[in-house]
């Protein structure tokens, strides 16, 4: 009883450290990653022409 207690309490504090810490960073990360990639692609070959 006490181990699936335990076990419970971790899976929680391991989901919200996903939820609330790790989400968030990987999604910041991520737009910054895909922003600078566009950034250095206009400076290198100009901006969009249509």
């Amino acid at each position: 009883m006490e181990d699936s207690n335990q076990e419970r309490q971790r899976e929680l504090r391991l989901f919200l450290f996903i939820v609330v810490v790790l989400f968030p960073i990987l999604s910041v990360v991520l737009m910054g990653g895909y922003g600078f990639i566009v950034w250095m692609s206009q400076l290198l070959s100009g901006p969009p022409t249509y």
